[in-house]
């Protein structure tokens, strides 16, 4: 059986990020075909990269992992976003010009690889192994461009390298190094369209070869009200006793921005009795309202409750290159209510026919107010058409050959 590798910034099963889930999701799927090593780093938190994990090898889902060292983020005013790249990225929504990210110098600070450095996690035992063993590798994955590993990694072994990017339009993705990241590899997966065209947009139409690949969505069979009594119990744990809406993911002001207190102001404006339901690790200060509660981490079979009898999924991400959990939530029959200024959110909304956008705050209550009178016929018609778009575009035996296809090309 061949080998492969997966790169990647985090890896385990106290992380809940999208990227991160995705690439474990991934190598899960993957197993069955191939002998997989996940090379990753020592850290659960991203904000410090601080060592959670023991250095070395390791085993979960059958896959092996190797984990390498690296130093705490760096934080300095004398290492930030290079002018150019900052003055780029302010200027993108009426600058005409294509590519919006300018072209790499050849001087590496100005090229922005100081300011990736900084970012970390940067691990140059693992670029250093990449080196050494990488042709013993059948392909070489990489998900997330924007951390180290994968914005130096791919160019080590280009012609086995396949880039998830799972990119978003930010700032730090106007470094003029990532014209490199997405001109080296064998292939590009995309998630979505809409990531594909942010990749072009960016850096240009002349990319490596890039195709959509999406993510594989498990459908679970419809409910029939077995597991009330357990809800019951699930409800209880976390006090939740009246209609809810359902945030889930990672719980930080970036993911989340106005969120809690958009629904606060909401909730007091309509004097409605509502709750919101935040399912996720945080990384933020987090508001003091019963109306708000915050779960932590949740077992599966508790998270798949939650969506089910949640009112709606709230997703108000900035950035997202598929976002898994508006996915499930479709799985499972759960409207959802999105940030409708992310492309990728919006586009999902708009192909499946399925939920709401909003793009004001005015919007954002309207949205709410909608979810919270639906009838049982419409939730039943909206959770059919939801099924079908995920059951159509994401499914594993799909994902699975499109890996493979390229994995054996």
């Amino acid at each position: 059986m061949s080998r492969i590798a997966i790169v990647v910034q985090r890896y385990g099963t106290e992380i809940n990020g999208g990227a991160e889930l995705l690439a474990r999701s991934v190598a899960r799927a993957l197993r069955p075909h191939y002998e997989v090593d996940v090379l990753t780093s020592r850290a659960l938190d991203y904000r410090s990269w601080e060592f959670h994990y023991p250095e070395g090898e390791s085993q979960l889902d059958g896959c092996r992992v190797l984990r390498f060292n690296h130093p705490e983020r760096v934080r300095s005013f004398f290492i930030g976003t290079p002018l150019g790249a900052k003055l780029r990225w302010k200027a993108r929504r009426w600058w005409r010009r294509r590519p919006l990210v300018g072209p790499p110098s050849g001087v590496p600070r100005r090229d922005g690889l100081a300011r990736l450095r900084a970012q970390g996690p940067t691990m140059d035992g693992l670029i250093d192994y990449l080196r050494l063993q990488g042709n013993a590798y059948r392909s070489l994955i990489f998900f997330t461009a924007l951390y180290h590993p994968t914005a130096v990694g791919v160019l080590v072994h280009p012609e086995r390298t396949i880039l998830v990017p799972t990119l978003h339009d930010e700032k730090l993705m106007y470094l003029p190094h990532f014209h490199r990241v997405f001109r080296a590899p064998r292939r590009i997966m995309y998630l979505t369209r809409a990531e594909q065209a942010v990749a072009e947009r960016l850096y240009g139409n002349d990319l490596a070869p890039g195709e959509i690949v999406g993510i594989g969505i498990d459908l679970p069979e419809p409910s029939t009200g077995a597991g009330d009594q357990h809800w019951a119990e699930t409800a209880a744990r976390y006090g939740i006793s009246e209609p809810y809406l359902l945030y889930l993911g990672r719980v930080d002001s970036r993911k989340c921005g106005s969120l809690f207190e958009d629904f606060l102001r909401w909730r007091k404006e309509r004097e409605l009795k509502v709750q919101l339901v935040a399912v996720g690790q945080a990384f933020m200060k987090l508001p003091h309202d019963p109306a708000i509660r915050f779960t932590g981490f949740v077992s599966m079979e508790e998270r798949d409750e939650l969506i089910q009898h949640a009112k709606a999924m709230v997703i108000p991400s900035a950035h997202e290159s598929l976002s898994i959990v508006l996915l499930e939530s479709l799985a499972r029959g759960c409207p959802v209510v999105v940030n409708g200024n992310t492309e990728v959110l919006l586009q999902h909304v708009q192909d499946s026919g399925v939920g709401t956008a909003y793009r004001s705050f005015d919007e954002f209550k309207a949205a709410l107010e909608r979810v919270l009178v639906q009838s049982e016929a419409e939730r039943a018609a909206d959770a059919i058409r939801g099924r079908q778009y995920v059951a159509e575009r994401y499914s594993w035996p799909v994902v699975v050959e499109k890996f493979r296809k390229v994995i054996e090309s």
